[in-house]
């Protein structure tokens, strides 16, 4: 019986921790978003970062910096659902590295989490994906590494405020 208490507990950790990555990640998500449309004003316009990931997948037509119901609701849904995934992620990556890491140590794997993220879906994934770079200028280099950043560190301060303490 201690047994079968024993792993039903060690699942349980497992999916709070991970639901408290996917919030952390919807949170930072959310601070990453805000930071790259305000960037993007000044570029294509304020919606197109959000208009850039809805063009990844279905073609440069959907791209623009204008307001547009059906490219703006998809591209938010999927930079919204990957920052959950990504939040979940980390906090398996956090539990394995930094499992009894402190606040800071967490904001700094973030930081490098966000990073990767970038150097995987930017210049990676999405330059793959699509035929043209619209999506990878939507801003400046500068500005996806410091949204990225945003991302990690406030995926690893909420993650570090809302994580199992064991």
């Amino acid at each position: 019986m201690t047994a079968v208490s024993s792993s039903h507990a060690g699942d349980t950790t497992m999916s709070r921790s991970l639901l408290n990555g996917g919030v952390a990640g919807l949170i930072g998500g959310m601070a990453m978003a805000m930071t790259s449309m305000l960037v993007a004003i000044s570029e294509d316009g304020f919606w197109a970062p959000v208009r850039g990931i809805t063009s990844v997948v279905f073609g440069d037509s959907h791209y623009g910096g204008g307001f547009a119901f059906g490219p703006v609701v998809v591209g938010a849904m999927a930079h919204m659902m990957n920052s959950v995934v990504l939040g979940a992620l980390f906090a398996v990556i956090a539990g394995l590295v930094l499992a009894r890491g402190g606040t800071l140590a967490l904001a700094v794997l973030g930081m490098v989490y966000g990073l990767v993220v970038w150097l995987v879906m930017v210049p990676g994934v999405s330059s793959a994906l699509q035929s043209s770079d619209l999506f990878a200028d939507s801003i400046p280099t500068w500005a996806w590494v410091v949204s990225h950043l945003m991302f990690g560190v406030i995926t690893g301060l909420v993650y570090a405020r809302l994580r199992p303490v064991s």
